[in-house]
């Protein structure tokens, strides 16, 4: 066993997290891969699980053909490759084209027989079936808690299962063989291990690619298990699920395993095609239509983002606008803010992480507390309702007791009738009434519009602003009003209505940050500790949190009724100037979201609310579909830009950062966040059968909150359903890694890499492309970390 801990550790490694539902935040199912550089990941995914980097060909010839891939594009990513000859010669020459290598097969695949006396299933089928299924009772928190009480845990209680196998599909002869031989099987996890590794003998040289496979057998679970494993390590401890999940994998290996060893056995199949597999590559061609790809998009954007570099105005610093506003870096909001500052005179806007760099976990009413921050940290402090616990937990035993197997049909029978006024309330078209809990789907009917409380002192609040002022860009003259807009949308019937809400809020709306930040900021006592500090704020600033709900481009202003009169008294004024900007986002996202732009704006606003409270919508909003771009520059180096929606906007004024330290937060936070979105969205694009949850019309909530099946079995699927990338027709979502944009100097870039390895690792790696635009023309960081023009 000591010979074989690496490679099972490596194997673990690999595996990334899967988000719940009540905090489906995008992440990245190749964080786990990111030591290897993008070609040699390519390389890996081939081998493990004959999962693509890139999309189908055709794909690609049909953007080639339709104008999309450019010849320039091409032939620098020719030249990348190494290619010599010119795009024509390779073109014709079909580099790289023919049949891919089947699917790896494990020993259970090797078998020469049907699972099921109906032959309708192969073994790994069944495999997955059953290892799924007894995942989701195991995990199942509304079920009744049995494991709680197995002292073994996950793999013992599985072994214990596995000596019973009522339900399991296979032929009368078969099943009795797999119930003697797990009756043999070893008592521990651990002991499992070792003891399969024993039986199977893989060989070391591709031991843990043969690990990796079998885990992403049910990649599903495998990413929740790993999910745990994330939660357990924020808290300073461990989790052994990912690791009892690889024991119960290998078992099954063990229990069809016939014992014969000769050179006609199913053994042999099953190590011959291993060892011909790790000869096997990713498709090169595919790679290269890649790359080109994305130069088609990068280039002309890094030439237009140079062409507007200028020198810095002092004037418009020195002059106070009328208004401020800071909205989250999400792609969504892009348009929005063009919106506004050509909508609004002498406005300007600023990108910044959507929590507002409040790393709280908000405090629900029955006292449980949800992390609202990047998942990548840990909640600092708590914040929210006043506790109100014997209601809440009264509707969460009813809410349980409808979603518990046991009770299921006498439910029906007892309460189903009851429902029905309710049911007939929701089919009937009806008013648009955002009210915060509607917006916010995992708040529903809990007290969410209470003003947010926190437990912080003065001059802890006073710490905290001190540096999200200026890290927001709000250094300079403050405005009248400045606006703090969080975002959120809204979905009826989407169990993964989460990935449409604030990733840096955890996948949870953005208002509560909002509130909590802007009524600190309002508050007399801070104000006069921070002029204390020389930041003193206007007597007639008004903080104002605010709303951006993204799948009706609609901005709602929040607590305006804890204003004071005059400031009351200049809202009309205010509210006109958003409804303008909000009308004409709309405008320019209606053919987008399948609408003619009206004339009428209240019909088109009427239509994109009324896709958010369609029970049927498959696509109430695209979402963050297209996103392609990470700039962090001061905003007049993208202000005469349309940036179609696909950029993360961040305010960065490297001039205001003497040592770089917001500079390294930005490449370790915001970047990071970004890639990860950018990744869910590219994998479940190139790959939607692994890590796609397939089609949303099929989905069935598993475990309450875990995530859901594609139907009523098969792996848990994780990922972005096909009707978030796809429209019936076409792509909606182009797979490119992210092109990362930094104003500063190159040296002091260079600097805050070298202190943030996680960052340049993604860099030299290629998992997204890292340029720095602050001369005349763009410099990439290269793989032996450095700087070159392209």
């Amino acid at each position: 066993m000591t010979d074989h801990r690496q490679a099972i550790a490596r194997a673990l490694a690999a595996i990334a997290p899967a988000w719940p539902l009540d905090s489906l935040v995008a992440s990245s199912p190749y964080w786990g891969l990111r030591d290897l550089s993008f070609r040699a990941a390519a390389d890996a995914l081939r081998q493990v699980a004959d999962s693509p980097l890139h999309l189908p060909q055709d794909e690609y010839l049909a953007a080639w053909r339709g104008g999309e891939i450019g010849p320039v594009a091409l032939e620098a990513a020719l030249r990348e490759a190494g290619w010599r000859d010119g795009a024509q010669a390779w073109l014709a020459a079909g580099l790289g084209e023919g049949d891919p290598p089947a699917s790896p097969r494990l020993l259970a695949a090797c078998l020469g027989e049907a699972a099921g006396p109906l032959d309708a299933q192969s073994w790994t089928d069944v495999i997955i079936q059953q290892i799924s299924q007894y995942c989701a009772a195991w995990f199942d928190r509304d079920q009744a808690n049995w494991h709680l009480d197995h002292e073994g845990g996950f793999y013992a209680a599985w072994r214990e299962q596995a000596r019973h196998p009522y339900g399991l599909s296979a032929r009368p002869e078969r099943r009795e063989q797999i119930r003697r031989r797990a009756e043999r099987l070893p008592e521990t996890a651990e002991a499992m291990l070792a003891a399969g590794l024993a039986q199977l003998q893989p060989q070391p040289q591709w031991l843990t690619p043969w690990l990796q496979a079998l885990l992403m057998r049910n990649n599903g679970w495998a990413g929740w298990c790993a999910y745990l494993g994330w939660q357990a390590g924020l808290q300073g401890k461990t989790d052994g699920h990912l690791r009892e999940l690889l024991a119960i994998q290998l078992a099954w290996e063990c229990l069809l395993d016939d014992g014969e060893r000769g050179p006609d056995s199913v053994w042999a199949a099953w190590r011959g095609d291993w060892a011909a597999r790790r000869r096997c590559q990713a498709d090169a061609r595919g790679l290269i239509w890649q790359r080109a790809h994305e130069l088609s998009l990068h280039a002309p954007l890094l030439e237009a983002l140079c062409r507007e570099r200028a020198a810095e105005d002092a004037a418009e610093d020195a002059a106070r606008p009328a208004l401020q506003a800071v909205f989250c870096i999400d792609v969504r909001s892009e348009p929005l803010r063009r919106a506004l500052e050509e909508t609004v005179p002498d406005s300007r806007s600023y990108g910044f992480a959507g929590f507002f760099g409040l790393p709280l976990a908000y405090r629900l009413s029955d006292g449980d507390a949800q992390p609202r921050l990047p998942v990548l940290l840990s909640p600092g402090w708590a914040a929210g309702a006043p506790s109100a616990a014997g209601p809440a937990a009264a509707r969460r035993g009813w809410q349980a007791l409808q979603r518990s197997p046991l009770s299921g049909f006498a439910l029906v029978e007892s309460a189903g009738l009851g429902k029905l006024a309710a049911l007939l309330r929701r089919s009937r078209a009806r008013a648009y009434q955002p009210d915060l809990p509607q917006l916010d789907p995992w708040l529903t009917r809990r007290s969410a519009q209470a003003v947010p409380q926190d437990g912080l002192g003065l001059e802890r609040r006073v710490e905290i602003v001190s540096g999200l002022l200026p890290a927001m860009g709000l250094s300079g003259p403050l405005a009248p009003w400045v606006l703090l807009t969080g975002h959120a949308s809204h979905a009826s019937n989407n169990p993964q209505a989460a990935a449409l809400q604030c990733g840096a809020c955890g996948g949870h709306g953005g208002h509560q940050h909002a509130r909590l930040l802007a009524g600190w900021l309002n508050d007399p006592a801070l104000r006069a500790r921070l002029a204390e500090r020389g930041r003193p704020i206007p007597a007639d600033t008004v903080f104002l949190p605010a709303l951006h709900l993204t799948h009706s481009d609609e901005i709602l202003l929040l607590d305006i009724e804890a204003l004071p009169a005059d400031a009351r008294a200049r809202l009309p004024g205010l509210s006109a100037q958003l409804q303008a900007a909000s009308a004409l986002a709309r405008h320019r996202r209606a053919p987008q979201a399948g609408f003619a732009p009206e004339a009428d704006d209240a019909i088109l606003l009427k239509k994109m609310r009324q896709k958010g409270d369609d029970w049927a919508e498959t696509r109430p909003e695209w979402a963050l579909a297209g996103n392609a771009l990470f700039i962090a520059a001061p905003r007049a180096r993208t202000r005469g830009l349309d940036l179609g929606g696909r950029a993360f906007l961040h305010e960065y004024d490297w001039r205001a950062d003497p040592d770089g330290a917001g500079l390294q937060a930005i490449l370790a936070a915001p970047m990071v966040v970004a890639h990860w979105i950018n990744m869910q969205y590219f994998a479940s694009t190139v790959d939607p059968r692994r890590f796609g949850s397939g089609n949303k019309l099929l989905h069935n909530v598993v475990g309450g909150r875990i995530g859901v099946f594609e139907g009523n079995s098969g792996d848990l699927r994780i990922g972005l359903a096909w009707q978030s990338l796809h429209d019936g027709q076409r792509l909606r979502h182009a797979p490119l890694r992210l092109a990362a944009c930094i104003d500063a100097p190159p040296e002091k870039l260079a600097a805050a890499l070298a202190a943030q390895p996680i960052p340049r690792q993604l860099a030299e790696n290629g998992w997204l492309h890292l340029y720095c635009l602050h001369g005349d023309a763009p410099l990439r960081w290269h793989a032996d970390g450095g700087w070159r023009h392209d």
